[in-house]
């Protein structure tokens, strides 16, 4: 993605089609007016009076979410910002809307294929209507969008929801021009990196040098079978939540994050089989699969008692050690578990 580049990106549900749009730049026929307007949400202050004293008392504050209102253009007047080809991304489920080729010599082909700039520009802000209104996402709670900006070279993301769409003016709509304006909400108020990071950890009950599990077995890397410890480094302004997936065979898996807090699972997972904790605020769920990768349901109750609730595993900024441990009763030769610590780098704006 180049500067000035926005994308907004979520999956197909119920047959329903999701989006891959890209925009923002003048090149892509919907563009920005103004930079990205962003509003963060009023922090709910736990702040109480002193009956009989002076001043206040001090309580739990939470921060709100954070918005974004974009003023677009969309141009029309040289070629169709709906770019519909080939023929056959129109029809089918599991479409994303915008997903279409880059190619610039589709530009001409389309535009040789009949229409005018008004017609064009009907299509294009009907399209962007029907992106906003995000159909595939409205009726489940944890499925969410992520809006991606380009700024300075670096690309952020906020996860949330289209919302509010409006027409600003259609006087200019016959030329093949129409103003909109777009809002995105976000779930909370960190913007976080457009590229993830992960950590392993695995433990094998016999040592030597074989190859990780889920990893090619030949050639063989020069790796130890056991790596219990390992070395986040998070960057970014604000602190995160991470996705913890841990893969059997084990007994009451357990991972330390030093000096912060642990996670326990009180169960067996058996060969295949894996956990994934998701502790993202639009997530929070804990749920197993099968070896077929079928989910078994959610084993939150699993959870330990040492371990802190989902919206309280947050990783700072810095340098954080993850241990693993587990019982190994009933374990075979080369048979262990894997963990994989994923988490994105957060600040606070783009």
């Amino acid at each position: 993605m180049a500067n000035g580049d926005l994308h907004l990106q979520y999956q197909s549900y119920n047959n329903l089609p999701g989006a891959d749009l890209t925009f923002g730049r003048v090149e892509s026929g919907i563009y920005c007016l103004t930079k990205p307007s962003i509003t963060f949400g009023d922090p709910e202050i736990g702040d109480r009076e002193l009956p009989g004293e002076d001043g206040i008392r001090m309580g739990r504050d939470y921060q709100r979410s954070a918005s974004v209102t974009m003023e677009l253009g969309v141009d029309t007047v040289d070629y169709p910002a709906v770019r519909w080809w080939p023929a056959n991304m129109l029809v089918g489920t599991g479409r994303l809307i915008g997903s279409w080729p880059k190619n610039p010599l589709f530009l001409e082909l389309l535009k040789n294929a009949g229409g005018t700039p008004e017609s064009w520009n009907i299509d294009a802000v009907a399209m962007l209507r029907q992106v906003w209104r995000a159909d595939s996402l409205r009726e489940g709670a944890g499925r969410i969008a992520a809006l991606t900006y380009t700024r300075a070279g670096r690309a952020r993301r906020l996860y949330g929801r289209p919302r509010n769409f409006e027409i600003a003016s259609e006087k200019l709509t016959a030329q093949g021009y129409t103003p909109v304006i777009a809002k995105f909400t976000a779930v909370d108020d960190r913007f976080y990196a457009s590229a993830a990071k992960e950590v392993e950890l695995w433990d094998y009950y016999r040592l030597g040098v074989v190859p990780r599990p889920g990893r090619p077995s030949w050639p063989p890397p020069p790796i130890s079978e056991v790596r219990r410890t390992a070395t986040l480094g998070l960057a970014g302004d604000l602190p995160v939540h991470p996705s913890i997936t841990i893969y059997g065979p084990c007994t009451n898996p357990k991972v330390t994050f030093a000096g912060l807090w642990s996670v326990e699972l009180s169960l067996t997972l058996g060969v295949g089989e894996y956990v994934i904790i998701h502790a993202q605020p639009w997530a929070r769920t804990v749920t197993k699969y099968t070896a077929a990768g079928t989910s078994a349901g959610s084993v939150a109750d699993k959870l330990t008692r040492a371990s802190p609730r989902l919206a309280k595993m947050t990783l700072p900024p810095g340098r954080v050690q993850a241990t693993l441990s587990h019982s190994r009763g009933g374990m075979k030769p080369r048979q262990g578990p894997l963990v994989k610590i994923n988490w994105r780098d957060a600040w606070g704006t783009w």
